[in-house]
């Protein structure tokens, strides 16, 4: 039994990557047909990393969705390595496609840390909250980093009971796995 899925004007999908050779029909076994688009490997052209460097951080600088100074990009032998942190996923995805199909590119590294501002934000809040409510003002001098589920704070504060209650207000905001007190009490 062989049906055909019905295709308007019966004509073929324009694609300015795909040539028409590379585009396939095939009809299985139980009778559903199939368009399949190959792509076939990009042929690899050898270009100095300096050169490929240049051209990584064009690209990560002209890509409208990467945050511009977050992302940083070195090359050895061809592959791209990306560090840095992003707020979102999306920008973390965006840089590598920024930078996969440059002339030159073997592989791509991306070890960006998805680091969402809402989670140190969230953390800044709840100690806020928990000073006040311990008649203590000095939030406004901790500073709170996150990084993953990593939470670091840091700064001078006037009392043991102030570390306290912002390491425990730290704890209570989702998706907190670690507290790192780096608050000094002073003297």
């Amino acid at each position: 039994m062989s049906t055909s899925m019905p295709q308007p004007f019966d004509a073929q999908p324009f694609s300015p990557l795909l040539s028409p050779a590379l585009i396939q029909r095939t009809v299985f076994d139980n009778g559903v047909e199939a368009e399949i688009s190959l792509t076939a490997d990009r042929k690899y052209t050898p270009r100095d990393d300096r050169e490929l460097l240049a051209a990584s951080t064009r690209a990560l600088r002209d890509a409208s969705h990467v945050p511009k100074g977050r992302v940083v990009a070195s090359v050895s032998d061809g592959t791209v390595v990306l560090d840095g942190r992003t707020s979102f996923y999306y920008e973390r995805a965006a840089a590598e496609c920024a930078v996969r199909f440059l002339d030159g590119v073997r592989s791509v590294e991306n070890h960006i840390l998805v680091e969402p501002t809402a989670l140190a934000d969230a953390v800044r809040l709840r100690i806020a909250d928990a000073l006040l409510r311990t008649a203590a003002n000095e939030a406004t001098h901790i500073a709170v980093q996150a990084v993953g589920g990593t939470v670091i704070l840091q700064g001078v504060i006037q009392s043991s009971a102030e570390r306290d209650a912002a390491e425990r207000a730290a704890w209570t905001v989702a998706g907190v796995h670690l507290v790192i007190d780096n608050l000094i009490v002073s003297a």
